[in-house]
């Protein structure tokens, strides 16, 4: 069974330890995202306040594996290929943006994830698109932590797809069985590591000790 080239954990928040989310960093290929979203920053856990996020990108994770993941007002922004006014950080010091939207264009997210010289992710509810432009995420729970009925297949060569609905750590060895990729992959989690809507890194190391074993490498 292949193991995920890297896993993404969503939802840094003001109560996660940074130095102790470096450290997991360095220690196994994880990507550790925050949220965006102008009505819900700084009111919402899971949507960190304008303190929080400069202490993340102050953070050692800028030069590791960081990602912003894009929604509300700003997605939609995005999908009418106009300004995306208002965004709170430089995601040009992120290594990739997602951008959340129930109809994604591949196009636009690419456009705008290009202006910042990063890579840009896009969610499908169904099988991976051909379009490479973007990092196409199968997600049907939409940050809501519920498992799919099924996994889509790989699309088969190198394209790098990711995988996300209800993993956390007590089944995350059981939905790389049911992934079962022969390429190249991703899996993302964001409920399943949470306690009272808290990153919860002990989740997060709980996951990485699941799928890679003791820690291994930055």
């Amino acid at each position: 069974m292949r193991k995920p080239d890297s896993i993404t954990f969503t939802g840094l928040d003001a109560r996660t330890d940074l130095r102790r989310a470096v450290a997991i960093a360095r220690a196994y290929p994880v990507e550790f995202a925050f949220l965006l979203s102008p009505k819900r920053q700084g009111q919402d856990r899971r949507y960190p306040g304008g303190e929080t996020l400069s202490a993340i990108m102050w953070s050692p994770l800028i030069s590791l594996r960081l990602a912003a993941h894009v929604c509300g007002s700003h997605s939609r922004d995005i999908m009418a290929s106009g300004p995306c006014r208002g965004l709170p950080v430089d995601i040009g010091f992120c290594k990739r943006v997602q951008v959340n939207h129930e109809a994604p264009v591949a196009g636009c997210i690419h456009q705008f994830a290009r202006n910042w010289g990063v890579r840009g992710i896009a969610q499908t509810r169904e099988a991976f698109p051909a379009d490479r432009r973007v990092d196409w995420l199968f997600d049907r729970s939409a940050g809501s932590g519920q498992m799919p009925g099924e996994w889509p297949r790989h699309p088969g060569g190198d394209q790098l797809v990711g995988y996300a609905g209800g993993i956390g750590p007590d089944n995350v060895a059981d939905v790389l069985r049911l992934i079962n990729s022969d390429g190249p992959y991703w899996i993302c989690m964001e409920s399943g590591v949470r306690t009272d809507d808290w990153l919860n890194l002990d989740k997060v190391e709980a996951v990485c000790r699941a799928v890679y074993g003791e820690a291994c490498h930055g």
